[in-house]
């Protein structure tokens, strides 16, 4: 009975200390985001004083907490924001928070559920929840929260909703392992509606054969409604399969995307990692799959070649072929998702990155110079700035350089071109039309910040109180890799099934394969062919 008593009472003491730490965590969070809060107001002030515009004015306070703490933007505008909300709004939560008895969940909590009443009713409700949430997990607050807004107002109800609705959105982000992350909030009707005939789609267009789990189905059925063909197809590969399909299915749209991956990598020769505009690092053989009709374009390395052009294959039996090259080129691809070519606009481009074949021998019709005198980039200056960028060049920022603006780093002169910076890609970065204003007003000095460009593309932002990031390219990490990656068999892993014939690797492929036959001698690739041979052996024992 007393060693049960001492473990209880230590028990007891480990959760009293449990509950302390959360308190004080919670705290101490309530303190930095009313610091964040404080530096948006003084930088703010400090921009309206100076003639940035009211809309505008201290949005780039996240970026600068971003680059101080190493969180994103999208963290920082959320907490400012939340840190207005309790300054302005939830007084009686602020206090509650701020003495660490709620924590930052239950403060979003409330802080959501009360956003669009009207002064009068919040004044009413917000003490009492702030008082309620002390005692209650941040759903069951809300779930109040929305009872007792019936209770009071229920004529207000049809505003707040309508108010609610129009911040509805979908998005999608990077997930794991070539995986992306749908998020969105809906009207709840058609939010209801959309997941019934999700689940409508996986319980009857597929037998109970289908391999695929019902989650799995609804996802499937999600980019079937999305493509077009609006039909699940059944997966039990049995030939009197009851809901086989009888009719023509429309044929499914084709999703135009942004690839960048090295040319060698597309022919088969390495195996380095791709990038997927938007979503990030991809596998080679998904690159590949992509690219497979695409329609691709040069892509040329800014960096200085320093090297002579060889192809080496190593004599180590336990490794695959390296390949040294001079990566002083690489391919621009407008890819429709494993399918036939698919024209059209910039964004659809795919970049399919470096190769050591001769500059010279890819973009010849590319050295016209009178575009520099323009404002707006060509066609090709365009892509090749925002394939080698990838993505927004400011530091925590992740839009991909294709939704973003070109900015003029040294700026054009629109009374004297010959005077200003050229539109050159050397001259061009990608900018998100946010920190593209970060930008602007920082060569009109009226944000505090500065802006250096450094070669090499490297772009240097220091902010109002000297703290400084430095941001490279991304997409040239993919386009160009300086760490060769073997290629390697993936043994027990099927490939995805290919569309349209599987003796056709794609247009893309196929030039590469022509390219490396031109620009390897035999004895080269037979050397390859024989240490790739080792490698595989190796693997299979």
């Amino acid at each position: 009975m007393t060693d049960i008593a001492d473990e209880m009472a230590t028990a007891q003491a480990v959760v009293a200390q449990l509950r302390d730490v959360h308190s004080q965590i919670a705290a101490l969070q309530a303190e930095e985001i009313a610091l964040m809060t404080a530096l948006y107001r003084l930088r703010r002030e400090q921009q309206l004083e100076l003639g940035v515009s009211n809309l505008n004015a201290g949005e780039d306070t996240a970026t600068e907490i971003g680059v101080a703490l190493k969180v994103s933007q999208g963290t920082a505008d959320g907490l400012i924001g939340l840190g207005l909300d309790l300054e302005n709004r939830c007084t009686a939560t602020r206090e509650a928070f701020a003495a660490g008895r709620i924590d930052l969940a239950q403060t979003r909590a409330i802080t959501k559920s009360l956003t669009n009443t009207s002064d009068d009713l919040l004044a009413e409700l917000e003490p009492s929840l702030a008082a309620y949430a002390e005692n209650a997990e941040p759903q069951r607050i809300r779930r109040t929260a929305r009872r007792r807004l019936l209770e009071a107002d229920p004529a207000g109800q049809a505003a707040r909703r309508k108010s609610a609705e129009a911040d509805r959105y979908v998005s999608i982000t990077a997930h794991d392992d070539g995986t992306a992350l749908l998020d969105g909030v809906l009207p709840a009707a058609g939010g209801q509606t959309l997941y019934e005939r999700l689940r409508e789609m996986a319980s009857r267009e597929c037998c109970a054969k289908d391999p695929r789990t019902v989650a799995q189905r609804r996802a499937d059925a999600l980019v079937a409604l999305a493509d077009g063909t609006g039909r699940l197809l059944c997966q039990c590969a049995l030939e009197d399969c009851p809901r086989a399909v009888t009719g023509d299915i429309p044929v499914a749209r084709k999703a135009l995307v942004q690839v960048g991956v090295s040319a060698e990598t597309l022919a088969g020769l390495q195996d380095n990692p791709a990038l997927l505009s938007g979503l990030g690092a991809i596998d080679p053989d998904l690159a590949r799959q992509i690219a497979r009709h695409a329609r691709f374009e040069i892509i040329t390395d800014p960096r200085p070649a320093t090297t002579s052009t060889t192809f080496r294959a190593t004599a180590t039996p336990t490794a695959a072929p390296l390949i040294a090259t001079t990566l002083t080129n690489g391919i621009t691809t407008g890819a429709a998702t494993g399918t036939a070519t698919t024209a059209g606009a910039e964004t659809g481009s795919a970049v399919a990155g470096a190769t050591s074949l001769p500059a010279t021998t890819w973009h010849a019709e590319n050295t016209d110079h009178t575009t520099e005198l323009r404002y707006r980039p060509g066609a090709h200056t365009a892509r090749q700035a925002r394939a080698i960028d990838g993505i927004c060049r400011a530091p925590g920022c992740h839009i991909p350089a294709a939704a973003s603006d070109l900015d003029h780093q040294d700026r054009f002169d629109h009374t004297n071109p010959h005077a200003g910076g050229r539109t050159t890609e050397d001259n061009l970065g990608a900018r998100c039309r946010r920190h593209h204003r970060l930008k602007t007003l920082a060569d009109n000095h009226a944000n505090g910040w500065t802006v250096r460009h450094h070669p090499g593309r490297v772009v240097e932002w220091r902010t109002p109180t000297g703290e400084s990031a430095i941001t490279e390219p991304e997409g040239s990490l993919y386009l160009f890799p300086t760490t060769v990656v073997p290629p390697v068999t993936a043994a027990g892993v099927p490939d995805a099934e290919p569309t349209g014939s599987i003796f056709d690797p794609g247009v893309a492929v196929n030039i590469m394969t022509e390219l490396v036959q031109v620009y390897v001698t035999p004895a080269q690739r037979r050397e390859q062919a024989r240490a790739l041979a080792s490698r595989r052996a190796r693997i299979n024992m």
